[in-house]
């Protein structure tokens, strides 16, 4: 079973920009219930990929901040004030680089080995340097489970 298998052609990919705003991409997730966002440049390359987690994390302070003044993140309440601050930056300061695409002939289960190992949930499907969809573990789970199980037909 091919990833073109289980790739819906009528769903809409929606993306943001690297200059997009946190907010704002947020707003989009939740709107359209997302659990990730590609990022593609003016050209409609993918640069990165916005995901819950990423969006979360850019709530709380840097690593090395962390580790320059650890015990100037004790306060939690003077943390969550700080938290408002993520609505000022943009995607590009919070997106994951590291990516992992899949092309509509990869097989689901590569797919899904790579999700196991890299803990992500979602995989860009490029085409001829295109983005031409998503493919999330929760497609690959049910694909599986009804191809070889029988399960949830």
């Amino acid at each position: 079973m091919k990833v073109t298998d289980i790739l819906s052609p009528s769903v809409t990919v929606h993306t943001c920009a690297p200059h997009t705003t946190w907010k704002d991409a947020a707003e989009l997730m939740l709107r359209e219930k997302l659990p990730a966002l590609p990022v593609v440049d003016t050209e409609g390359r993918l640069v990165g990929i916005l995901s819950e987690k990423d969006l979360f994390r850019a709530l709380f302070p840097l690593y090395k901040d962390w580790m320059e003044t650890p015990h100037a993140y004790h306060d939690f309440e003077r943390m969550e004030e700080d938290a408002i601050t993520a609505v000022e930056r943009t995607v590009a300061e919070v997106m994951s680089t590291r990516l992992l695409t899949a092309s509509p002939e990869t097989p689901i289960l590569k797919v899904g080995a790579l999700m196991v190992a890299s803990g992500i949930h979602q995989v860009p499907v490029v085409q001829e340097g295109k983005l031409i969809g998503m493919v999330g573990r929760g497609a690959i789970y049910r694909a599986v489970l009804s191809r070889y199980f029988e399960l949830g037909s």
